[in-house]
């Protein structure tokens, strides 16, 4: 018995350093098999980083916001490239661009993962905005920032990859490893005849089990970030729309002179809007300064009568008591 004790153990330490090897020659493997076609892509994504952008894209205002990074989401064949996007949206007409845009997301087969909108208040009509987080699938993403800038005035836009190539491949080595050893393991337990064996056995077969399950989770976990981009989306509402295009300098000169036109008409509606709104607590405030100032000035000008009959009252005590004092002593011869 403790021959096969012996013998079991031994095999099952064989297994173990014989599938650690496997694993890190597969993952070897796997980054020599890609290591060519890592150093292929390199020319192409040193082209791609002129042409579209393989890190990061961004545009800000003034004409930035174009075509470019339209050709983000051709990957290379074969590779596992996660793609996502930052976008600012201004819109004149909030209701309708959230329900276009919830559209859009429906039409290209995605769905809203977080929605957050901050809308008016009672006491402060101010203008509403939104934080928006969309999964769109990842051969759809230009398409669907081409219609984000047809619904609403795109100011912002910036799309980012990262390729996850060999980090995948080598989870599905381990992967491929493990489910080898699994297999051997279920073949050892039936053959097993000791309780001790079959423990030692069934211990090993769970671990086996418990990181196949990690490593495929993780597998599936990519597969989603790649076969969805996250774009996140802030839209803000606005009275006008900041011009995107570009300008000369009369065109420039003319639409920032209408634009500061506006705002002083703005202001002076705004100020008119908040003086007839708060109209009655203004006349409540002058009702009591009013108040409390006619007290004062009522105090101020009976002040000098209230001291004149205060010194009568004093004269008139001062004289009865120098009577009283010349009655005692009449009293007193």
């Amino acid at each position: 018995m403790k021959r096969k004790n012996a013998w079991v153990a031994l095999l099952l330490a064989g297994m173990m350093i014989l599938s650690l090897v496997g694993c890190s020659k597969s993952a070897d493997y796997s980054r020599s098999y890609a290591a060519p076609e890592a150093a292929y892509d390199t020319a192409a994504m040193e082209e791609a980083d002129y042409e579209y952008g393989y890190a990061t894209t961004e545009m800000k205002a003034a004409g930035s916001v174009s075509n470019a990074g339209s050709n983000l989401t051709g990957a290379v064949a074969g590779r596992k490239i996660i793609k996502n996007g930052d976008l600012s949206v201004q819109t004149l007409e909030f209701d309708a661009f959230i329900e276009s845009l919830n559209q859009a997301i429906a039409r290209m087969g995605g769905y809203v993962q977080s929605s957050r909108v901050n809308n008016n208040t009672y006491y402060r009509n101010r203008m509403r905005s939104a934080d928006i987080t969309a999964r769109i699938p990842a051969d759809r993403l230009d398409e669907f920032c081409d219609q984000v800038s047809q619904i609403g005035n795109l100011t912002y836009k910036n799309l980012y990859t990262q390729d996850v190539t060999l980090t995948y491949v080598d989870l599905e080595s381990h992967v491929k490893a493990l489910r080898t050893e699994q297999q051997t393991l279920m073949e050892l337990l039936e053959k097993a005849e000791s309780v001790e064996d079959i423990i030692t056995i069934q211990s090993r077969l769970s671990d086996v089990l418990y990181e196949i399950e990690s490593y495929e989770s993780t597998l599936r976990t990519y597969d989603d970030q790649i076969a969805f981009s996250t774009v996140n989306l802030s839209i803000e509402e606005v009275m006008r729309e900041t011009a995107v295009e570009p300008e000369t300098a009369s065109e420039e000169i003319g639409r920032r002179f209408k634009e500061n036109w506006q705002d002083v008409k703005d202001g002076l509606a705004r100020f008119g809007i908040n003086f007839v709104s708060e109209l009655p607590v203004i006349l409540l405030w002058v009702l009591i300064l009013g108040g409390i100032a006619a007290i004062i000035l009522c105090l101020v000008r009976t002040a000098p009568k209230r001291k004149e009959r205060r010194e009568r009252r004093q004269a008139l005590r001062r004289q009865k008591a120098y009577q009283k004092q010349q009655q005692q002593a009449e009293n007193q011869k």
